[in-house]
């Protein structure tokens, strides 16, 4: 009898103390899957020799002149998100995130989080696109690493994991507002997935996933109201599809360089030309002078195709920069309400 009462009791006990989880559901098991290969980012700069502060100041008469985009890059630790690519560690965030460091002043460690944390090497970085290319300096171990998705449609769900406001390792769900969205802020050759999905600093770098965890974008950047600093719903991150073909080049070591063909464009109106398509072509208005296009392409025309393929005028940048300098191109266009194929070679710049 009494071992029955001892028994009920502890039984009691255990019920009230021990926690109690909920089922997993799908977006739990996504959750569960994804975030060993999300990382925090440190970006550590070296102490600056009080030698060299000293000098410093004697050049400028005593004053420390600041400028806001040089303070930036010489600040002594920057934070923020990124996330392993490869089993090797290569591990991807935003070049704004590690940009204190580009002069090889400093280091830039990876937190996973089970806590694990180490040193990485700076591989590459394309400051316009605002990426950066990172390799966990440990070549014995296997890491996690995320998936690429395809790319989502508007009212796609979505998810973003990083550390905001040094919280690290937030996962925030939401939807994809819009894609292959242009942010002034930003190269117009960037294509960005608009996302209500909450992201705040810190989340800069870290992944953006669709609901079944395949990878879509990196988080770079937000647009709040007034003086807030946080999420309005408005949150950018660099589309997918560009950033692969990004990271391709910049595993090779090379320096990123950009095609161009000089000229400048507008979009097409309907009294331009009878082949008139809304929202399609781009009308030169102007040749730029001993450019690519100089000779070969003349003001008045309008580029209906790039490489046989029809275009959105807001994105004739973006298929631009798919392309390397000093390869060719065809561009199919009106001239004089006639359609004719002009080739030329890209520039560089």
């Amino acid at each position: 009898m009494y071992k029955k009462v001892i028994l009920i009791i502890v039984t009691s006990f255990l019920l009230l103390t021990t926690p109690t989880y909920a089922n997993h559901t799908n977006i739990t098991a996504v959750i569960e899957k994804i975030m060993p290969a999300v990382v925090e980012i440190f970006s550590e700069r070296n102490p600056v020799m009080v030698d060299d502060m000293q000098k410093s100041k004697e050049q400028q008469g005593g004053f420390q002149f600041r400028d806001k985009k040089q303070d930036r890059s010489k600040e002594p630790m920057h934070h923020g998100s990124g996330f392993v690519i490869s089993a090797d560690g290569y591990v991807i965030t935003n070049a704004h995130v590690i940009d204190n460091v580009f002069d090889g002043n400093g280091i830039v460690y990876v937190t996973f989080n089970n806590y694990e944390e180490y040193e990485t090497e700076l591989v590459n970085y394309d400051i316009e696109s605002d990426i950066a290319l990172l390799k966990i300096k440990d070549n014995n171990k296997k890491f996690p690493f995320v998936v690429w998705g395809k790319t989502p449609e508007v009212g796609d769900e979505a998810i973003a994991i990083g550390s905001p406001m040094n919280l690290s390792f937030t996962a925030t769900f939401g939807n994809v507002s819009a894609i292959d969205r242009l942010v002034t802020r930003a190269p117009v050759f960037v294509p960005f997935i608009q996302t209500d999905t909450s992201i705040n600093p810190g989340n800069s770098g870290g992944p953006l996933f669709n609901s079944a965890g395949k990878l879509i974008g990196i988080n770079t950047m937000i647009i709040s109201s007034g003086e807030s600093v946080g999420s309005v719903g408005l949150g950018f991150a660099i589309d997918g599809n560009y950033a692969q073909r990004i990271i391709e080049r910049l595993k090779t070591g090379e320096k990123i360089t950009r095609p161009f063909i000089g000229i400048l464009y507008r979009p097409v109106k309907k009294d331009d030309t009878i082949y008139y398509t809304a929202g399609q072509g781009a009308y030169i208005d102007k040749i730029v002078e001993r450019g690519p296009a100089h000779n070969l392409l003349q003001p008045n025309d309008i580029i209906l195709k790039v490489d046989g393929k029809a275009f959105k005028t807001k994105l004739f940048a973006v298929e631009l920069v798919k392309r390397k300098p000093n390869t060719k191109i065809v561009f199919t266009i009106v001239r004089d309400e006639f359609i004719i194929d002009v080739e030329l070679i890209l520039g560089e710049k």
